[in-house]
């Protein structure tokens, strides 16, 4: 028990401050959007890269705060059945359907995994005309994967010991708005 609550607090710490970290990849995103308004509309002179790179902020960003959204419960479920059941209902289907979501995150993984290594080996670049690194950007997706792997086994083992004992048992103890 000990083993499998510190793997829970280890877990939901970890997504938590590290969403809080991604959290601040808005602000860079959000200051070259800026600064390519005013540059296009101002003074008439777009650049050619702050589109390009705010989309990789955005990206980034994206790619890893999957597992801060499944920690704060906030990925989309079909409320019209789900909603309807009881906790213990709920962490039923849950556990029955866990199942795709470690197949479909664990191909995801493993797919931008090999990927990944392969950009950082060829030291690729995108298509544009000035040709940014486009390896910092691959290395969020399994990063991200792997985050969201680890707090898939934590959902589904609050899920499991609330089939079992019908309530919870192991409450996040995190700060998630």
């Amino acid at each position: 028990m000990k083993v499998i609550e510190a793997y829970l607090r280890f877990t939901d710490w970890l997504n938590a401050r590290f969403a809080w970290i991604v959290a601040f990849l808005i602000v860079p995103m959000l200051l070259i959007m800026i600064w390519e308004i005013v540059m296009r509309y101002f003074f008439n002179s777009p650049s050619q890269w702050a589109f390009e790179i705010s989309l990789f902020c955005y990206g980034g960003y994206i790619a890893l705060g999957g597992a801060y959204t499944l920690l704060a419960g906030a990925h989309v479920n079909v409320d019209i059945v789900w909603g309807r059941l009881s906790p213990r209902g709920r962490a039923i289907l849950d556990v029955l359907t866990s199942g795709f979501s470690f197949l479909f995150i664990g191909v995801l993984f493993w797919v931008s995994l090999q990927l990944t290594i392969n950009s950082w080996a060829i030291g690729e670049t995108t298509m544009s005309h000035w040709k940014p690194i486009y390896y910092p950007l691959r290395t969020t997706l399994p990063v991200g994967c792997f985050l969201l792997l680890m707090q898939l086994l934590a959902k589904l083992i609050r899920d499991v010991a609330i089939v079992i004992e019908g309530e919870e048992v192991f409450p996040v103890r995190v700060h998630v708005p």
